[in-house]
């Protein structure tokens, strides 16, 4: 067979090892993820040159994917990545008032970047992007029980907590309330009340409650209902997809746009992000904005190396990388269009596992995380692996 990672594999002294920790030592919100055989006991060492290199790849990234908003709103070009006319209006509101419509956080998925290797942007997962625990609560834990004066590159906390300073003293209200709401998925819960407790300690009054029990008015706003009474919303996070309201309830989505134009509540993360989490703006970008930091994507096959992916599609799935030994992925998101992007190998170690470098980013680079698989497609079955400065 074919070996098609040509990066050399990650050194074995990178990795160290700790005890499995038991559950007696681990916050009760990470308890979902011990059932779950998902943590390693391994973390995984970068060097600071490393980081450094990983930091700066989405520092200018995201300042491509500014300007490349920009443009794609000022020729009104929006339809180029399927985006409805109707949400037009709400995504250029938020966009022209961002100040107070910030962006919270995503997170960058990157290849290469190590063993002085160039690091490639393949997506910037940043409309319901997860491994929010596992960042903010399981790392840090790993790290102590590492011992010894080691450290990581994991501010996230901090600056999500900024960014909500900055919105709310943009409300002008003393203790606004906070609401967050998915699907009701037990992951998704655990994420949303992550960013409860930072709203909490940015002197938000914050709940919690599943889409389906969150009220929308046009004309009056967001509302859930406590103690038999509907209160107002002041800000609503949602891990609830922009792009499945345009597909399965626009009417929702008309709603929201109408409620984030009147400032009635504050949207996060805002609806400029649905441009930002299509892969037709990453073929947008390469079109009119080329760039050595974000793979090379197209609307069409360019290449005998490629990966086909979905345009909203998540966790791996429906990916096909197209090359001497192809593989994919099965999955939900079958039906969605697909771009084409050049094909970047992720770095694997000597036992043949890949690993997926992650970086949050809220407004700048916030912490870096990696999952690791035996695939070179990263799916919804791989671990997450902590990390270590060397």
């Amino acid at each position: 067979m074919v070996k098609e990672n040509h990066l050399d594999p990650l050194e074995d002294s990178r990795f160290k090892e700790i005890k499995r920790l038991k559950k007696k030592h681990v916050p009760h919100q990470l308890h979902w993820y011990l059932k779950e055989d998902y943590f390693s006991e391994e973390l995984l060492g970068i060097y600071t040159s490393e980081l450094h290199r990983f930091k700066q790849t989405c520092i200018e990234a995201f300042d491509i994917f500014e300007k490349a908003t920009e443009q794609i709103l000022q020729r009104n070009e929006l339809h180029v990545l399927g985006i409805p006319s109707f949400f037009k209006d709400c995504i250029q509101y938020s966009w022209e008032n961002r100040e107070k419509h910030s962006c919270l956080y995503g997170r960058f998925d990157l290849n290469g970047g190590f063993n002085n290797t160039r690091a490639k942007i393949i997506e910037f997962n940043v409309d319901t992007c997860s491994t929010l625990p596992e960042t903010l609560l399981w790392q840090p834990l790993q790290l102590e029980h590492l011992g010894g004066t080691f450290q990581q590159f994991n501010s996230l906390s901090d600056d999500i907590a900024r960014t909500l300073s900055k919105i709310k003293n943009k409300l002008g209200v003393e203790s606004p309330t906070f609401l967050s709401s998915t699907f009701g998925y037990q992951e998704d819960i655990i994420n949303a009340n992550c960013i409860n407790d930072i709203a909490y300690r940015s002197g938000y009054q914050p709940f919690y409650c599943d889409l389906e029990k969150v009220v929308f008015s046009a004309e009056e706003g967001i509302f859930y209902e406590i103690g038999g009474e509907h209160q107002p919303v002041d800000v609503w996070f949602k891990i609830i997809p922009w792009d499945w309201m345009f597909s399965e309830e626009p009417e929702l989505a008309k709603t929201i746009s109408r409620i984030v134009q009147k400032e009635l509540s504050v949207v996060l993360n805002p609806a400029y992000t649905a441009i930002w989490q299509n892969k037709k703006f990453l073929a947008y970008i390469t079109e009119h904005f080329p760039n050595n930091v974000i793979a090379e994507t197209y609307l069409n096959a360019k290449t005998s190396n490629y990966v086909a992916k979905p345009v909203y599609g998540r966790l791996g799935e429906n990916v096909s990388i197209q090359t001497a030994n192809s593989i994919s992925s099965k999955g939900d998101y079958g039906n969605q269009d697909k771009v084409y992007q050049q094909y970047y190998p992720l770095i694997e170690d000597k036992e043949a596992y890949f690993y997926q470098t992650g970086m949050f980013f809220t407004d700048r680079p916030s912490a870096i995380n990696f999952r690791t698989q035996e695939s070179r497609i990263i799916t919804d079955d791989c671990e997450f692996m902590s990390h270590y400065l060397i």
